[in-house]
């Protein structure tokens, strides 16, 4: 059968402008449009069901039915996924024993600070003047309400120091005997003094000065003038997170616990000197004692408990451990409810810990609503004005609101640190007899007098009884782990989802759209060149097997121009070499077979022929060949 020939026109050329309209409508036809990808979309999307919502094939019921269903999963695993999401903020940390038990040599021997209950001795406020600087501080020591009219008080730090120093009872007066792990003691030595809101005490196991505070210069809450030096110990530092920045030993300090037992503890023998008693926050005789970290300081008046005159007493020491895992470091504070050491921002304290912050906070709020602080509190600068009696209806106020927890126009809100010792005592207390009948305790050798011992006297034994302690630690209820986990189980239950399926809808929504935008008009132009090389591919094959048109009529094939100027439709000399390659390869196929088909006709014609020539029949007619079809 002939070739169809499209109509021509102008000489037998197909129209530019007719070519260039089915070209666009082909690239318009082409472009990928929004349905489109979202059909493709959910025909290889890994979630699950969407696959059923693309296909064409199914009905719209059918295709109902899988989209309500899709929607509803969905709503299902969007409620279940908000719970967890609640529940990972609402309760991120969870608070368990540490597995792994501390051992005794870790952690640092308890701070001990005791006090005299006579905060000022009776010969050194019998010698004080009446109307004079001394008298007014003195009444702001002991809160004995005066006139302070009187004379012009000055407020000054150095005063109260200098009252403090010559006023109290000294360590030295106070501490008789002391002993740690079996080793006999200097109490000068092992104790320094410190100033509390009790007046002038006894601190044993604290941090040195050069640790404990930001700046060295600030007045601090240790008087160097009564303090005798370390002698033959070596501060080193110690924090709660850290622990000890060098090892420690026999002559370094704060001291780890030596061993369990009471004979690896702390010994002393405490003199009250009950006669000398002038001024007293309590209603009877004896000291008050109390355990802190190292790098706090404690308040006497509130926490200490009290220790009897005339008594031996055992104190077994339980510590309390505080720690927190690093992964709650993320987790905001009011939250996990503690302060990391890194987080920390106090002024005069260079540890955190809630009471060294709550001082802080304290003295803060006292200097800005009064103009003074009081003697204990921190302080930075030297001609800080220190709070009298005058002052004492303000500053009682402050303490008192800061105290009242249901108060919210005035607090001091500090967190406890994630990193946190403490230490909870177990008192047992015995009569005190000296004299009566022979003794082991060596402290008590130079003591004779049994009314006076009596009377004025406390032996203390502080000391821990097991080697292991667990600490409690802060870890995550809900991590961000678990969390990821209980959300892909759940989309993964209910859609099938996964981070492919992600990965596939930003696929989908971005790279694709983008990369088929700039891959259209290659396409168009590809495709309108192998249409060109095919139409002309066609045109030879007729051109070299059929009969060749005259000069005077010209025959124009789809796609392809004679006109010079159109050259540029011409497909490039690779494309041009493979399709002409593949046309020559079908053609001589085609004709391969027309030439067999031709023989076999042939031969059986030549057959016909001599058999109808033997029974005499004579064929008559034109012969033909059918080569060309």
């Amino acid at each position: 059968m002939a070739p169809v020939f499209p109509a021509l026109h102008n000489n037998g050329r197909l129209p530019h402008g007719a070519f260039d309209k089915e070209l666009r409508t082909r690239m318009h036809n082409e472009r990928v449009s929004f349905t489109e990808n979202l059909r493709e979309y959910c025909l290889n999307t890994t979630i699950h069901g969407l696959k059923y919502i693309g296909t064409v094939s199914l009905t719209l019921c059918e295709r109902a039915y899988f989209f309500l269903t899709f929607l509803v999963v969905t709503a299902c695993s969007i409620y279940f996924i908000s719970n967890v999401y609640i529940k990972w903020q609402s309760s991120p940390i969870i608070i368990g024993l540490n597995p792994i038990a501390t051992h005794i040599k870790n952690i640092p021997f308890p701070a001990v600070t005791i006090c005299n209950m006579n905060q000022v001795r009776r010969e050194a406020a019998e010698r004080i003047e009446q109307n004079t600087l001394e008298q007014s501080v003195l009444q702001s020591i002991c809160s004995i309400d005066g006139d302070f009219n009187v004379t012009q008080y000055e407020g000054k730090w150095t005063a109260v120091k200098k009252l403090l120093l010559s006023a109290t009872q000294p360590c030295s007066g106070m501490l008789k005997a002391c002993r740690y792990a079996k080793q006999p003691e200097k109490c000068s030595e092992i104790f320094q003094s410190v100033f509390t809101d009790e007046g002038l005490c006894c601190t044993f196991n604290t941090l040195d000065t050069v640790h404990m505070f930001q700046n060295a210069s600030a007045p601090n809450i240790f008087p160097t003038e009564v303090s005798s030096g370390s002698g033959r110990f070596r501060p080193i530092l110690w924090t709660p997170e850290q622990g000890y920045a060098d090892h420690p030993s026999n002559t370094t300090y704060p001291r780890v616990i030596a061993g369990t037992g009471v004979t690896m503890g702390l010994a002393m023998v405490l003199d009250a000197n009950v006669t000398d008693y002038y001024c007293s926050s309590t209603s009877s005789t004896g000291f008050k004692i109390i355990f802190h970290s190292p790098t706090e300081t404690p308040k006497i008046t509130d926490y200490a408990q009290y220790i009897p005159v005339g008594s031996e007493n055992r104190i077994i020491i339980t510590p309390k451990i505080n720690d927190a895992a690093d992964q709650i470091r993320k987790v905001a504070q009011a939250q996990r409810q503690c302060v990391f050491a890194s987080e920390a921002n106090l002024s005069y304290y260079s540890v955190y810990s809630r009471n060294n912050c709550e001082l802080e906070c304290e003295a803060q709020l006292i200097l800005e609503n009064c103009g003074c602080v009081l003697y204990y509190l921190p302080k930075l600068y030297e001609d800080t004005k220190i709070c009298s009696r005058a002052n004492a209806r303000c500053y009682e106020q402050i303490r008192s609101s800061i105290a009242f927890t249901a108060n919210d126009s005035l607090s001091c809100t500090c967190l406890p640190g994630c990193f946190e010792i403490s230490y909870i005592p177990d008192v047992t207390t015995a009569e005190l007899q000296v004299g009566q009948f022979g003794i082991r305790e060596s402290l008590l050798d130079d003591v004779k007098d049994e009314q006076y011992a009596k009377k004025n006297l406390a032996l203390i034994y502080v000391f821990v009884k097991d080697t292991y302690y667990r600490s409690f630690t802060k870890g995550e209820l809900v991590g961000f782990t678990d969390f990821l986990s209980n959300v892909g189980g759940l989309l993964g239950l209910f859609l099938g989802f996964s981070i492919i399926s992600l990965i596939e809808v930003i696929y989908f929504v971005t790279l694709r759209p983008y990369c088929a935008k700039r891959k259209q008009p290659r396409t168009n132009v590809k495709d309108h060149h192998l249409e060109a090389g095919k139409l002309n591919a066609a045109r030879n094959d007729l051109l070299w097997f059929g009969s060749k048109p005259s000069n005077a009529t010209m025959v124009q094939f789809l796609g392809q121009s004679n006109d010079p100027n159109d050259y540029h439709l011409q497909a490039r000399p690779n494309a041009m070499v493979k399709a002409y390659a593949t046309k020559l390869k079908y053609l001589v196929h085609s004709r391969l077979q027309q030439a067999s088909g031709w023989m076999r006709n042939t031969f059986r014609s030549r057959r016909n022929r001599d058999l109808g020539r033997g029974f005499g029949q004579e064929r008559t007619g034109i012969r033909s060949y059918p080569f060309y079809d």
